[in-house]
């Protein structure tokens, strides 16, 4: 049975292809590249054989082989979207925008459990790289990182950001016990290698300035686009990263991580659930939120990280 189905992703791409005559439209529609759309399509005229489009210097024809199978597939994914809509009108949709590290550290290894105790919310996650160009339209609530103040919204504090030097564990102590011994292993921040959480490279010198270490040069060093890919990199010993001790705590107690310095300090920053202003109310919104709380215990007191 349906033993000549081609994939469905070329299909996708001949029919929005098909409707707006055009791979450049069909692409910003499905939100990949012209040259994917490209490639699907071509893949779709390897397996049936034939050509679907004529294509000019400035125009994108249907062939006539293209004019009988479009109708079909768009008849085929309309009934598709009628019966997933349908499916879904039972179901809360929550739109959901997170910041990358908080996303990959701690919001999607858990995402399924929120899921399996509540089965009636769709939650759809967008990742954002700028909580400070904020489209209050484009999500419904948002996890940011920042000082809880954005225009238009209210906001909820998750996780105070308290921030302390990390370097690779000693990969012989795996013995969550004796990897607690390591945090008096102090190691010199003017001979190692600073890795940045920001591409600007102002978290080192914040950091040892408060700190008082005017020795210290905290300009150099590899600077990353997020926190976690530079503690990833401290991880695989490619030096000292400022890890938030909220965000880093199971790398700790799990010993691929241990304090290069016993100096964590609170920024007056954080990470928080931001809802437009003013927001209907809305249970499933609230599901999330309390969810959220109720999770994340280390949030509240990031020095358990110590314990």
């Amino acid at each position: 049975m349906y033993r000549h189905l081609p994939p469905l992703n070329a299909l996708r791409a001949f029919e929005a292809a098909s409707r707006h005559g055009s791979f450049t439209r069909a692409a910003a529609e499905l939100f990949v590249t012209q040259g994917a759309i490209s490639r699907q399509v071509k893949n779709l005229e390897d397996y049936f054989g034939v050509k679907l489009f004529s294509r000019g210097t400035n125009s994108l024809n249907l062939t006539d082989a293209g004019h009988r199978l479009a109708p079909s597939v768009t008849a085929a994914l309309s009934g598709l979207d009628q019966a997933a809509q349908v499916l879904l009108a039972d179901k809360s949709v929550l739109r959901l925008q997170v910041m990358p590290t908080f996303a990959v550290r701690w919001l999607m290894p858990r995402l399924p459990d929120f899921a399996q105790v509540h089965p009636t919310i769709d939650v759809r996650v967008t990742i954002t790289l700028h909580p400070d160009q904020l489209d209050t339209d484009s999500f419904d609530v948002a996890i940011l990182y920042g000082d809880g103040v954005w225009p238009g919204t209210h906001s909820t504090c998750l996780s105070q950001e308290c921030l302390a030097p990390v370097v690779a564990a000693d990969p012989r102590r795996s013995d969550p016990e004796r990897g607690k011994q390591e945090h008096d292993h102090r190691i010199d921040l003017g001979e190692s290698v600073l890795l940045h959480t920001t591409t600007d490279r102002r978290d080192w010198p914040w950091w040892l300035k408060k700190m008082g270490m005017k020795a210290v040069q905290g300009s150099e060093g590899p600077a990353f686009e997020t926190l976690d890919m530079a503690v990833r990199a401290a991880e695989t010993g490619h030096g000292i990263a400022l890890g938030d001790l909220s965000l880093i705590a199971e790398d700790l107690h799990e010993g691929r991580l241990r304090l290069a310095l016993p100096k964590p300090l609170y920024t007056g920053r954080g990470i928080y659930f931001v809802q437009p202003a003013p927001t209907p109310a809305n249970p499933a919104l609230e599901a999330l939120r309390t969810w959220l709380i109720e999770t994340a215990p280390i949030a509240s007191n990031p020095e358990r990280a110590f314990l």
